[in-house]
């Protein structure tokens, strides 16, 4: 294909592709930027269900804490909560039915750090009420609210943006002269422009100085779309895994509560973590009921985030406290490394702070290039008419 012909073609890749993809980019970049705040927006819209008056200090505070929970509602089961919630915070718990027993309304509970004395509770639904606007703007984000066939239809939109992208890096190639002093114009953009100039330099720019990060962006949102159809078995393929994900049946066992209280599991976890050399300090504890383990996640400083690798996990039989299992990325193969670094990067928590306010800045900039590649599609498709329609009136004479 000689440079004519493929530029023609990556000019109608770039168009089409951008056009049939630019209202669902539109929400993934606005829900996006709201994600990047989700935790203070969550807390400044419920300020009932976070905040307390009591703090707790330890982790072995809000275990004791939630057992007092417990023992007051012994037909629920505490899967999850933070160790070390914060200043102030409520203990925010993510909580089941026991089998056979009544189901419950909520399955999100907060509770008094110091008293374990229930604080409210919520569902983990999709709303558009004060309760539920963030969850329905992650639904938003990760699905359209549409389950798994709305994942994989914002996958194909993500494998889309991604030949996009590389089209339009292709289009912003000088055609003729010196490369590298014709391409830097195209990395510039003047504000004394007239505005059909001005959203073409904007739209050019923007994209070629953000390139590497939106590219990482648009194929971290393919991966994580069809994260367990293609992704984390092709990588575990080429890298196993010496510990699984818990991806094989557990094996078959009656529905019993543990033996173990969550502070003989806490203990348990925290004494492997002693035995392995890891400094960290435990972060959030889980129950696992089809396998009957309690998980401990570890941190550098006991609250759980997702920088770097994220956290160790260890698990213990919640019978008996013995060591069982670990999700260790420090330690396992690359393909836990490949499993783990696509969140990080996707959302931005890589490097903390500087990197997810970066991906805040990618969301405004696809939105920028959403709109304004609207426009000048728009702006000149009168040319592109009227030129279709002379070459037609001139084939028929």
């Amino acid at each position: 294909m000689n440079p004519d012909m493929l530029r023609a073609a990556l000019l109608q890749i770039h168009r089409y592709t951008g056009l049939a993809t630019l209202a669902f980019l539109v929400i993934a970049s606005l829900t996006g930027c709201v994600l990047v705040f989700r935790g203070p927006i969550d807390r400044a819209l419920n300020p009932d269900l976070f905040y307390a008056q009591s703090t707790a200090a330890t982790a072995e505070a809000s275990v004791r804490a939630v057992s007092r929970w417990a023992a007051a509602n012994p037909d629920l089961q505490i899967l999850s909560f933070p160790l070390h919630p914060g200043e102030q915070r409520t203990i925010t718990l993510s909580v089941a039915a026991k089998p056979g027993r009544p189901a419950t309304t909520y399955d999100e509970v907060f509770v008094d750090p110091a008293s374990g004395a229930f604080v409210g509770g919520r569902s983990s639904d999709a709303g558009i009420d004060r309760r539920h606007l963030i969850k329905g703007v992650a639904d938003l984000h990760f699905d359209l609210v549409a389950g798994t066939p709305g994942r994989w239809f914002l996958g194909v939109v993500a494998v889309a943006w991604l030949l996009s992208s590389l089209a339009g890096l292709y289009l912003t190639f000088p055609e003729r002269g010196g490369f590298w002093r014709s391409w830097w114009r195209n990395w510039q953009f003047r504000r004394s422009s007239k505005l059909p100039r001005l959203l073409l330099d904007l739209h050019r720019a923007s994209a070629l100085w953000l390139f590497p990060f939106l590219l990482i962006l648009a194929a971290t949102s393919a991966a994580l779309n069809f994260f367990g159809e293609f992704y984390a078995p092709a990588v575990t393929k080429m890298w196993p895994l010496e510990h699984d994900l818990f991806d094989s049946d557990p094996p078959p066992r009656n529905p019993a509560d543990p033996r173990l209280t969550l502070a003989e599991g806490l203990a348990a976890a925290q004494a492997h973590a002693d035995r392995t050399g890891l400094e960290w300090q435990p972060a959030t504890m889980l129950y696992l009921p089809d396998w009957n383990f309690y998980g401990v996640k570890f941190s550098p400083d006991g609250v759980l985030d997702y920088s770097n690798l994220g956290p160790v996990d260890y698990y213990v039989d919640a019978d008996t406290g013995a060591y069982r299992h670990e999700v260790d990325p420090y330690t396992d193969t690359m393909g836990l490394k490949a499993i783990r670094v696509v969140y990080p990067l996707h959302s931005g928590e890589i490097f903390g702070p500087v990197t997810v306010a970066l991906v805040f800045v990618l969301g405004l900039a696809t939105l920028l290039q959403s709109l304004t590649g609207l426009y000048i599609w728009w702006k000149k498709r009168k040319s592109r008419v009227a030129a279709r329609r002379a070459h037609r009136r001139k084939a028929a004479a």
